[in-house]
């Protein structure tokens, strides 16, 4: 009678594994096929004598500092039966949430990329996850397409994100998500930006039509470059502001910047000024006479507001997992 071979495909080398108290005994296969980290971990030589870890369950392959629950979780994956996949007529495997969060866990930890990727996959398919839970999914495995989604819902979204929703991100992160907020551009004008050019001297009062200046420039001072604001600084503001007559408009004094090259900060720190003249309290707005109007570089929108904030930590979880899978 000839002698049996091995199936090619079914023909199984068990590995007894140790989870805090809980022994598992699955193939080893699919550990080393997976794995790089335990195909590596399977070479290293046995001390002389010393029967080799995960043998049996008196020498079992001991992992220190994870979970049993969310291990069996990684393993229900890795080795799924007809009982778990077969539902009626459908095929399919029915983890819940929490589950494929246990196995993006280990998958991101031991460099199984195909099942992190299928774990990505589920969670982002199957189930409706909150920005605040890509945030926070997003840095714990290193997931750069959540973290993106994540922040540019909170920034998007009418309703803004509650103080308590905020505190678990950090007082850096729920900074700069406030900071897009309040300057990203919620609708899209249907007036082409532009900016107005103009000197200190052409800086009126809001309420009459007197031509003296609405304020003495001389007093003035910006407070990044240091340079003196007076009658003839050219000063600029983002346009086009609203008409005041046919040539004057009216501009937020938020939105008078100082005119140095490569400046252009604030030039007032409250929002209203006192008329020279009629007294008045401009709120708010002045009237400026424009000597020049120049087309206004495109902002880079809200997109680009967040890739100039969290840009950085996006392509490092790229290139930590691109790195990694090599």
């Amino acid at each position: 009678m000839a002698e049996a071979t091995p199936s090619v495909e079914f023909y199984w080398d068990n590995i007894v594994i140790k989870v805090e108290d809980r022994l598992f005994c699955v193939p080893r296969c699919e550990f080393v096929q997976l794995s790089e980290v335990f195909a590596d971990m399977f070479l290293l030589p046995s001390a002389p004598g010393a029967n080799p870890e995960g043998r049996d369950r008196e020498h079992p392959l001991v992992l220190e500092g994870y979970k049993k629950d969310e291990f069996a979780c990684l393993l229900k994956v890795m080795y799924p039966t007809a009982g778990s996949l077969i539902s009626g007529t459908t095929l399919a495997l029915a983890l819940g949430k929490e589950e494929w969060v246990s196995v993006l866990k280990l998958s991101t930890i031991w460099n199984m990329e195909k099942i992190r990727a299928y774990a990505i996959h589920r969670l982002s398919t199957d189930f409706v996850l909150s920005p605040m839970e890509k945030i926070h999914l997003a840095r714990a495995h290193k997931v750069a397409a959540w973290l993106d989604e994540g922040v540019t819902s909170l920034v998007s979204m009418d309703q803004k994100p509650t103080l308590a929703d905020l505190a678990t991100l950090g007082w850096e992160t729920a900074a700069q998500i406030l900071w897009i907020r309040d300057n990203s551009p919620h609708s899209q004008s249907l007036i082409p930006a532009v900016t107005l050019h103009f000197k200190g001297a052409a800086i009126w009062c809001a309420a009459c039509t007197t031509l003296r200046r609405l304020i003495d420039m001389n007093h003035f001072t910006c407070n990044v470059c240091k340079y003196d604001v007076v009658a003839d600084t050219e000063l600029v503001a983002i346009g086009p502001g609203t008409m005041s007559g046919r040539t004057d408009r009216l501009v937020p004094f938020k939105d008078i910047l100082c005119g140095t090259t490569n400046c252009r900060a604030p030039i007032f720190s409250s929002n209203y000024l006192t008329c020279d003249y009629c007294g008045t309290h401009n709120r708010i707005y002045a009237r400026v006479t424009p000597s020049r109007i120049t087309p206004t570089i495109a902002s880079p929108g809200l997109k680009g507001m967040i890739e100039e904030t969290f840009g950085e930590e996006i392509k490092k979880y790229k290139v930590a997992w691109f790195t990694t899978s090599l």
